[in-house]
């Protein structure tokens, strides 16, 4: 065993040595960078908040700079000009996309649309999921799916009000996500299916946590945090499912020619069979895994930051209520078309996606050819990397970057969608709108802070937890630290709720007072509140 780690750290070394000698060769001058130590590289600066660190070193070497992460050099661009010079200007050869060690088994990254080199197949895929699947006529056909789940949501939040359970805001939204998918793609309603799908889901998701081999890739061979058995295990389930989806379809098809299901799949299907795109049965559960894992956890990660911001900033919470309110009145139900006509929703959207960037160190990309960039040389094979937390936190972009402010949105015309670059929270892609979710939570219930605890529909105190910021999404997860906020109650119209989004759900009742338990937190950071005369742990 120490013969075989020597020959490991040997080899690191060799390998560091060679890419150097090259990296300084005749016109391969990198971007500035901090000294990386041999081995190791520039892991020992990153720190705990990765995303930080480096706005702070960007501040020193400028908004092009190159590290090293163990063996792997990387280039990263903090400010939106030299965003848009990598990503449009110089787009094909920066298109190339790193595929952890993890997501390469089965297949995956052959068929992958997310990890897929830019070829033909790759394009036809996403020409299908943009003109046909998502088009749209598929989106109007599919409303009343999605009214009739935000239903369920609302009416589930209902229930646990009724009962004085916990609320888990990231499950509810997650699996009401995941229903709306099942029923809009399989036409499948079953909650057994839909919880045991979640289940490997959250599995596949921890997959995206930070691993030693992406960084030091001689040791893939090892695979020393045993992620690529975890992978080819969770991944295998899913594929299997999907698979098993389809094959019930074909043979419903081949039994009833003429009663055909009005659903995605069915879509797809007969894509497949017209041969008019370069797509076959075989990439079809490839393509399911990647619509119904694409959004989902996204959103429902960005549901709770936003409820959270609400909830600390009330007077904006009330502001949207009032929108809402006279858009659709008291008791109206909101339907898809008004969001175009709630400005300060759409607002406070953008601006939690600033605040908040699900990918804080989004656009992973690979310079697939030697490209000059501002003067420097960006060889072929480092990993490039976009940080939009450093954008959303630049002073010289936004005024009062650290303030949550959704009026700087209102009079703006900057959007997610990929053309504005001093916004990129999603990798300049598009996934599932938290936008009819927000509306439908902050219409249907009120949300108040412990200090309102007097409002006139309020019955008693009821504290909880709201634990935000843990994500296990692609792109958030390495990076994102979680961040705890205090305390807060929250009131439905009429009825009491307690909320939390702590995976464990389990609290104390002191006086009857529901307050978390400290001790089951993990990582946490004590402090002691003091709320009517009750001291309270905060985490």
């Amino acid at each position: 065993m120490d013969c075989v780690l020597i020959g490991v750290v040997m080899g690191v070394m060799l390998l560091g040595l060679r890419w150097f000698v090259y990296l300084q060769g005749p016109g391969k001058r990198l971007p500035p960078g901090p000294r990386p130590l041999p081995i190791i590289g520039n892991i020992h600066q990153l720190g705990k908040n990765q995303t930080e660190t480096l706005r702070q070193l960007a501040k020193t070497y400028g908004p092009l700079m190159s590290i090293r992460i163990g063996s792997v050099y990387t280039v990263v661009a903090s400010t939106p000009e030299m965003a848009m010079e990598l990503l449009q200007r110089h787009g094909q050869v920066f298109s190339g996309r790193t595929v952890p060690h993890a997501m390469d088994v089965g297949g995956f990254s052959k068929f992958s649309i997310f990890f897929g080199s830019a070829g033909k197949e790759w394009r036809d895929k996403r020409k299908v999921c943009k003109e046909i699947l998502f088009s749209e006529r598929c989106l109007e056909e599919s409303e009343g799916l999605r009214q009739e789940m935000l239903q369920k949501l609302v009416d589930h939040v209902g229930d646990h009000c009724d009962r004085r359970d916990v609320v888990n805001i990231h499950d509810v939204v997650f699996m009401a996500n995941l229903n709306l998918l099942l029923t809009t793609i399989f036409s499948i309603t079953s909650p057994d299916t839909a919880m045991e799908l979640m289940k490997i889901m959250k599995d596949f998701f921890s997959l995206f946590a930070p691993n030693i081999t992406d960084y030091f890739p001689i040791l893939k061979v090892l695979d020393p945090q045993g992620m690529k058995r975890k992978a080819e295990l969770s991944l295998g389930k899913l594929l299997a499912k999907f698979r098993d989806f389809l094959n019930y379809r074909l043979d419903h098809r081949r039994n009833n020619p003429n009663n055909k299901k009005q659903d995605l799949l069915e879509a797809i299907i007969d894509i497949t069979q017209a041969n008019d795109y370069n797509i076959t049965t075989q990439d079809i559960p490839y393509l399911l895994l990647e619509l119904i894992v694409g959004g989902i956890d996204s959103n429902s990660n960005m549901v709770e930051w936003i409820m959270t911001e609400l909830l600390f900033n009330p007077d904006k919470l009330e502001r949207l209520k009032r929108e809402i309110k006279s858009a659709v009145g008291e008791n109206g139900k909101i339907q898809e078309a008004d969001i175009a006509s709630l400005p300060y929703l759409q607002a406070v959207i953008k601006e939690t996606f600033r605040y908040h960037p699900p990918g804080p160190l989004a656009v992973t990309r690979m310079s697939e050819a030697d490209q000059e960039v501002n003067g420097y040389m960006i060889p072929k094979g480092p990993q490039i990397v976009v940080n939009t937390w450093s954008m959303a936190k630049d002073p010289s972009i936004w005024t009062d970057p650290e303030s949550f402010e959704p009026e700087r949105f209102l009079d703006n015309k900057l959007d997610f969608k990929g053309q504005h670059f001093q916004l990129i929270p999603f990798g300049a892609g598009r996934r599932i709108c938290p936008g009819m979710t927000t509306a439908v939570l902050v219409h249907n219930f009120d949300w108040k802070l412990e200090k309102d605890k007097d409002h006139p529909d309020h019955k008693e105190a009821i504290l909880t937890k709201f634990r935000c910021g843990q994500s296990s999404s692609a792109n958030s997860a390495p990076f994102l630290d979680t961040l705890l906020s205090d305390y807060v109650v929250l009131i439905c119209k009429f009825r009491d709720v307690h909320v939390s989004t702590d995976r464990a759900s389990i609290g104390l009742i002191v006086d009857g007072v529901r307050v978390a338990h400290p001790d089951l937190l993990v990582g946490s950071r004590m402090a002691v509140h003091e709320i009517d005369g009750i001291h309270i742990t905060r985490v």
